[in-house]
């Protein structure tokens, strides 16, 4: 007869394996795209109506091809609010350019988090997370998506919990065709 712990660890173990095997993530973290094209024009008005807080316009000088920039906050269903920087260009070519490379500094475990290291460091400060003295400072924002002329930046611990925020935001606007 095997011992418990033996056979508590084989059946971990199998367990791992299958769930590697058939590719680690919720089939809708899968099929959800970072960067979609829109026949929409978005702006900040976009996000009316779903409970979506505006609490910062930034100035958008350093941001090149932007027509507008905001921070505020998004209650989820059954969550806490989250919060979201939402970037306008004129554009969807623009917003999967320029927009990307903005995005994707100051997101992501490799963000930059110095305002001084930044090329655009409006909102710096609200990007950024504590973790303690012992683990320093991270951005808030995992990741970001692209829809149409519209960069959001959405709060989360990882990308598929940020992806998932960013769903649920465009989904309550009912902003994907």
């Amino acid at each position: 007869m095997m011992p418990r712990a033996l056979a508590l660890f084989l059946f971990s173990a199998s367990f791992c394996l299958f769930v590697i095997s058939c590719g680690g993530k919720p089939e809708s973290a899968s099929e959800f795209e970072k960067i979609r094209p829109s026949e929409f024009v978005f702006d900040i008005s976009s996000l009316d109506g779903i409970g979506f807080k505006k609490v910062r316009e930034y100035d958008i000088t350093g941001l090149p091809d932007a027509l507008s920039a905001y921070m505020g906050y998004y209650r989820p269903l059954e969550s806490d609010p989250v919060q979201y920087e939402v970037r306008f260009y004129s554009d969807h070519l623009e917003a999967s350019s320029i927009g990307v490379e903005f995005a994707d500094e100051v997101t992501g475990e490799d963000a930059i988090l110095r305002s001084a290291d930044l090329r655009w460091a409006a909102g710096a400060r609200d990007r950024l997370v504590g973790s303690g003295w012992r683990y320093g400072l991270y951005s808030l924002y995992a990741d970001y998506i692209v829809l149409g002329n519209m960069v959001l930046l959405c709060e989360g611990r990882d990308s598929d919990q940020s992806f998932a925020r960013c769903e649920a935001l465009i989904r309550a606007a009912s902003l994907m065709e």
